[in-house]
């Protein structure tokens, strides 16, 4: 009986005595508003593939970009380093790029089904679909 009770008051005193701990461990000062929307705002992270090179294009740079925790994935291609990307295809599920022509015109998609399960898809860059 005494083994009930001492496991008993461990489960419901020490999560008790953290929680108290925790509520405790703050500073007396006011928190600035600016602080306030600094920690209200979720992060998002984007997620760059490294370029592909057509290979008799070298001035292009073909890649692919997704967004954490969203589906979609986009194909973007760059001129130069100073230019602005554009964006040529846009795949309702994540993937990325795994290759292109040597013009640079067509690549190939890597779509992610599941776990362990993929699917390559032809995408022509310059009519913008697969």
């Amino acid at each position: 009986m005494n083994a009930n009770i001492a496991r008993l008051l461990s489960t419901l005193f020490v999560p008790a005595a953290l929680v108290a701990g925790v509520a405790g461990c703050h500073q007396g000062g006011k928190v600035s508003d600016a602080a306030v929307v600094a920690a209200s705002e979720p992060t998002v992270t984007v997620i760059y593939d490294g370029p592909v090179i057509p290979k008799n294009r070298p001035d292009l740079a073909v890649y692919s970009v997704r967004v954490d925790g969203e589906a979609q994935t986009k194909i973007f291609v760059q001129a130069s380093a100073g230019t602005a990307p554009r964006l040529v295809y846009v795949d309702a599920e994540p993937g990325e790029l795994v290759s292109v022509s040597d013009d640079g015109a067509r690549g190939v998609f890597r779509r992610f089904v599941s776990p362990g399960v993929t699917t390559d898809i032809h995408v022509d860059f310059q009519m913008g679909a697969s």
